[in-house]
């Protein structure tokens, strides 16, 4: 009985890893929307890239998975070893993904072993060990050069599983959202960006505002960016994709969330949308160049780039510098440009600090019926 069900569970093991194949086209030399069925590319058609006995923990492949992959998308050297011993085909021009985990920031693919091709992500145990694979982002048989992440499985904003991923950041919430196991110091990114929130960046719909000065054209207040807006390769002739970059979170350009001197390269990742100029002359708040400029103050400090859950103008305090005035911190929506800041910040009291706009009757006016509101919710 106990031997019917290991060979049973050996069964069904090989089943799983040849759906894949038997979902995809046959292989054919016209193969052209799928490089990697492509027989006049990979010149041995399957056993290019599987073996009858392969390693361990693999899809049938001769090496861990990331190395194998590397084989072909890693450095010259080892592609060209390929195209020699007639394994693909000679023309191919390869792209070293390889150098772009070797970056100080990148995706943890070095972590072998614990992936499964049966898990189920988000992950339910927060004891899960997190990790990055190649086949997390892109799968092998459905990839096309137009579509990195066709046949991805995702997530959607509400957490429901998605067998075919239409929108990036359905890839990007697979790992970054509802997982049970996010590091204490990441935030749940599918609840911050809901554009039932009072703000997002524009990723999942369009944004709420509709008074952005600083926006560069073609940019405006009803684009819609991704994910890889932000987090991409820093080396802009370099592969596209978050596999590594230079800069922290695997940001394009680089963005200093703590506190220092303004100047472009310290903030030149809010600066590739946002106009410097417009900023810091004040055409979207009215005190941007005396916190940022002349107080030293990070973007950080008073916004968060992903989006906030309880203010407007992606207003989310940064609790490492930002203190309760009289036990509270908060900021009140006044209108166009203006609002009031309970909080303390560096010593300095906001109790509240006031930022004109409207006339004084209005704002009251505003506040009693923000007042109104927050009772309501109460009841």
């Amino acid at each position: 009985m106990v031997k019917g069900k290991i060979i049973l569970k050996i069964f069904s093991s090989l089943i799983i890893l040849f759906i894949p194949v038997i979902l995809v086209p046959v292989y054919s030399a016209t193969s052209l929307n799928f490089p990697h069925l492509d027989k006049s590319k990979l010149k041995r058609g399957c056993a290019t890239c599987h073996k009858s006995h392969g390693i361990r923990g693999t899809l049938m492949l001769s090496e861990q998975e990331e190395n194998f992959c590397f084989t072909c998308h890693g450095y010259e050297i080892n592609a060209e070893k390929l195209k020699t011993k007639g394994i693909i085909d000679k023309h191919i021009k390869t792209i070293n993904i390889q150098k772009e985990f070797e970056k100080p920031y990148h995706h943890p693919v070095e972590k072998n072993g614990i992936h499964r091709y049966d898990e189920i992500i988000p992950e339910r145990i927060s004891s899960s060990p997190r990790h990055a694979e190649c086949v997390d982002c892109h799968h092998h048989h459905y990839v096309t050069p137009l579509n990195v992440m066709a046949g991805i499985k995702g997530v959607d904003i509400n957490g429901m599983r998605i067998n075919r991923i239409k929108k990036e950041y359905e890839l990007c919430f697979k790992c970054h959202s509802y997982s049970a196991n996010l590091p204490p110091e990441q935030k749940n990114k599918a609840e911050i960006m809901n554009i039932s929130n009072p703000s997002y960046h524009p990723v999942v719909g369009q944004g709420k505002n509709p008074n952005v000065p600083s926006l560069i054209p073609p940019l405006s207040t009803s684009t819609i960016i991704k994910c890889t807006t932000c987090h991409n390769n820093d080396e802009p002739q370099g592969p596209r994709g978050p596999h590594g970059s230079s800069y922290r979170y695997l940001l394009v350009r680089n963005f200093s969330d703590i506190d220092g001197p303004e100047n472009t390269y310290r903030y030149s990742l809010c600066y590739g949308c946002h106009n410097r100029n417009s900023i810091l002359n004040d055409e979207s708040f009215q005190f941007h160049k005396l916190h940022i400029s002349d107080l030293g103050t990070s973007c950080r400090t008073c916004h968060n780039p992903h989006g906030s859950t309880k203010y407007t103008h992606l207003i989310d305090f940064d609790n490492f510098v930002v203190m309760p005035v009289e036990g509270q911190i908060n900021f009140i929506d006044l209108g166009n440009k203006a609002g009031k800041c309970y909080l303390s910040c560096h010593g300095k009291e906001h109790n509240p600090a006031i930022y004109p706009g409207i006339p004084l009757l209005q704002q009251k006016q505003i506040l009693k019926e923000i007042q109104i509101k927050n009772k309501t919710r109460k009841k």
